[in-house]
């Protein structure tokens, strides 16, 4: 009977370690869910001086919803579309000329994070703009519709929570030396799981 017991007990040690040894070790996946991030930022820009003789001052305000797929645990890339409505005068000696437009855009995003709350921001997009050159037809500023690239690359701060703000400058490689925007893109906004 001692002998039964021993041969029993000698198997049912076995069985646990060779259940243990044929097991191969999974790679740990991460939930597509946990990989996706979202966020909205609010784009301002103003400008004042000359821009083809006449004086200028012109204000951007927009929205940009924005979603980040994580490929690791500091590097994110996505999309983000941008809403931005313009207001600007302009002036010389024959009088003020008002200037309003809605502008959308789209672009492509990549961003890496360093030491837990900073990141840089690089983006390529495609605005749809309606502009001015400053020319005049009567009272009114001639204006046209066109799409514009963009190249910004910037550097930002957030919050490092699972809803955090940010903030983040970015500079414009692409602006043209002759527009009436300044290349220096301030933005603020908000992010769930960054």
């Amino acid at each position: 009977m001692l002998l039964i017991i021993n041969i029993i007990g000698c198997f049912s040690s076995i069985t646990p370690l060779s259940a243990q040894s044929s097991k191969k070790k999974k790679k740990e996946t991460i939930p597509f869910i946990d990989k996706i991030w979202l966020g909205g930022g609010i784009n301002l820009n103003f400008n004042s001086g000359y821009y083809n003789g006449l004086q200028s001052n012109v204000f951007t305000f927009g929205l940009s919803p924005m979603a980040g797929y994580k490929l690791n645990s500091f590097l994110s890339v996505g999309p983000r579309i941008s809403f931005d409505w313009t207001i600007a005068k302009f002036s010389d000696f024959s009088g003020v000329y008002k200037y309003n437009s809605i502008d959308y855009g789209i672009g492509l995003f990549a961003r890496a994070k360093f030491l837990q709350n900073f990141f840089v921001h690089t983006e390529f997009s495609e605005l749809n703009e309606t502009y001015t050159d400053g020319s005049t037809n009567g009272n009114k500023l001639v204006t046209s519709r066109e799409w514009r690239d963009l190249f910004l690359v910037g550097l930002g701060y957030h919050s490092n929570a699972p809803i955090a703000y940010e903030l983040y400058v970015n500079y414009d490689f692409l602006e043209d030396d002759n527009s009436i925007r300044i290349p220096i893109v301030y933005r603020a906004g908000i992010t769930w799981h960054f």
